[in-house]
């Protein structure tokens, strides 16, 4: 199994919860949330060549120091090279009024978000993730926010939520 099609899968066991679990192919057909520019953030965008790892469903921005972290972007192995004021924003289309999905307040709350200080498949102990997934607009997500650190302090916390705002859902 490739890392994408277990990415992909990954992403539909974590909506679970009573609604039918959408195929890789079909997920590549939903459009992604998008985000308004913002200097200092570099945004992926998928392209089979260049990143294989990105799906058209899927948002990656990070901080511009960590350009790196995205090109290719490769989740797994990428968050180890976030730099230590690194934070990377992941955004993924999911699904669409499935069954099981609390409505989310919109754009994200970071504050809201389940903090991981350690999950299955992380890739360092300092990476910490943020997770948050519901629905908005009728749109299923997944929206994480990585820091390479346990302990952000108020200003990093700043500067993802200032990220967070500017993330858009998906359109019709």
């Amino acid at each position: 199994m490739t890392l994408r099609t277990a990415l992909a899968l990954g992403l539909c066991a974590l909506a679970g919860g009573g609604g039918a679990a959408a195929s890789p192919s079909a997920s590549l057909a939903l459009p992604p949330p998008t985000l308004r520019p913002a200097p200092g953030w570099v945004v992926v965008r998928p392209t089979r060549a260049e990143q294989p790892g990105v799906y058209a469903s899927m948002l990656v921005a990070a901080t511009r120091r960590d350009v790196a972290v995205l090109h290719p972007f490769a989740p797994f192995t990428g968050l180890k090279r976030l730099s230590s004021r690194g934070i990377l924003v992941w955004a993924t289309t999911i699904g669409r009024g499935r069954s099981g999905f609390a409505r989310i307040k919109w754009p994200p709350v970071l504050s809201a978000f389940r903090v991981d200080h350690g999950w299955e498949g992380q890739p360092a102990p300092n990476i910490q993730q943020r997770l948050q997934f519901g629905a908005v607009h009728g749109w299923d997500l997944d929206v994480r926010v990585y820091f390479a650190t346990q302990h952000p302090d108020k200003r990093l916390l700043q500067k993802a939520q200032a990220e967070l705002r500017r993330l858009l859902p998906p359109s019709d």
